[in-house]
């Protein structure tokens, strides 16, 4: 199950209405849910596909939206996927596996990371530095970043990266409970790095009006995290919704509740990392230096928050 393409799916079976779902019966009977047979012999009954060979049932979109809409009201989720599955297999579509991409891409990240903040510390420790708050907050973002990486690993481990029909109804509760822990997650590290790089500023910036903008910039910082942590556990009512949903068909309130997140903080959070960029520019631009040095000085500042 990937999370881009699997999870939006997961309550509204938009698969069944954008892919192939169906094989003639002497192949399916055998391993298909009743409530599917059902479907396939009330669908074959009828004229339009009455002379459909599995090739065609494959690649037919309206049988596929037809069969969609019949599961949806006679088959639970489960005996909807398991549909989905022998279906798939009998028409030829091979099933998703993107594991070994997730668990290298969030590991090689997740190193990189973890490197780049040893050399700072070590840097830090080996020229006798000053320890700061932004040395603090960098400290406790990555302090984050470990059960993040931790539990990222283990919803792979459970299917994340699989078609969703491989993945036991078990699994697949525990990985979008541990989806709420990975948002929580997300807003504390994203929070305490702004906050880490804002507070480098009030360390290496004097001026005073610059200074009284930075720490509402921080302010702001801190409201936007504390609003969205709130928000995060009550993005769906009730909250059960969020992991049981999908079993009840009712994806499309996890996707919203979701999205009322997702979409708000993103927008909210990239309107601040122009703002956070644009701020040290105001310092920078007033250095005696001259214009080559001084927008190597900016360039390299920028590439740093970036």
């Amino acid at each position: 199950m990937t999370l881009s393409r699997r999870f939006p799916i997961l309550g509204t079976i938009c698969l069944l209405y954008g892919t192939a779902t169906a094989q003639s019966p002497d192949s399916m009977l055998a391993n298909a849910p009743k409530c599917a047979i059902e479907c396939l012999t009330e669908l074959l009954s009828n004229k339009e596909y009455a002379e459909l060979g599995q090739e065609a049932m494959c690649s037919s979109k309206p049988f596929a939206k037809a069969m969609g809409v019949c599961l949806i009201v006679k088959c639970s989720m489960r005996q909807t996927m398991d549909f989905i599955k022998e279906s798939s297999a009998a028409c030829g579509i091979p099933p998703v596996n993107n594991v070994i991409e997730y668990r290298v891409g969030t590991s090689t990240v997740f190193a990189l990371a973890i490197v780049f903040f040893a050399l700072r510390i070590g840097t830090k420790f080996r020229l006798g530095l000053t320890w700061g708050m932004d040395d603090t907050l960098t400290s406790l973002c990555v302090a984050v970043m470990i059960p993040y990486y931790a539990v990222l690993q283990t919803m792979i481990s459970l299917g994340l990266g699989l078609d969703m029909w491989f993945i036991s109804d078990a699994h697949m509760i525990l990985i979008f409970k541990l989806f709420i822990v990975i948002e929580v997650l997300y807003l504390i590290a994203l929070a305490l790095v702004k906050a880490a790089i804002l507070c480098f500023f009030l360390r290496i910036f004097p001026d005073n009006k610059f200074r009284i903008v930075v720490k509402c910039t921080m302010a702001f910082n801190i409201l936007i995290g504390v609003a969205f942590f709130i928000y995060v556990f009550f993005q769906i009512t009730p909250f059960s919704l969020f992991w049981d949903g999908w079993q009840e068909k009712k994806g499309h309130l996890i996707m919203a509740g979701f999205t009322n997140v997702a979409l708000p903080h993103a927008g909210l959070n990239l309107l601040l990392d122009i703002w956070m960029l644009i701020l040290p520019m105001t310092q920078l631009w007033g250095m005696g230096l001259k214009l080559k040095k001084k927008l190597g000085v900016i360039s390299m500042f920028s590439v740093g928050i970036l």
